[in-house]
């Protein structure tokens, strides 16, 4: 099913790592710890459901809404759908006009 799942997405590329090798997944492994200490561990989460519902929240709010440092504080989904360049900024900055 998940090789189904990989043809079915040509945007996946499916990334094999050696076995005891956690350098080759270290970025991943980041994610992950990420979610949990950002959202995951802020509540108590009682069934699986419930995880479910957090981690799609976790995700929508990563990809969505939080601007990232490495891609020129753009959203990630708005690199990917071509809409920001990941190496120009592309936030409102303040004017400051003067008080006299």
């Amino acid at each position: 099913r998940f090789e189904a799942f990989i043809a079915a997405h040509p945007e996946l590329r499916h990334v094999r790592t050696r076995v005891r090798t956690p350098g080759q997944n270290g970025s991943r492994e980041r994610g992950f710890g990420s979610m949990k200490y950002e959202w995951l561990f802020r509540e108590e989460i009682d069934h699986g459901l419930s995880l479910v519902e957090q981690i799609n929240a976790y995700r929508a709010d990563y990809n969505h809404v939080r601007p990232h440092e490495a891609i020129a504080w753009n959203r990630p989904a708005d690199v990917y759908a071509g809409l920001a360049d990941p190496t120009i900024p592309n936030f409102e900055i303040e004017e400051t006009l003067p008080t006299t």
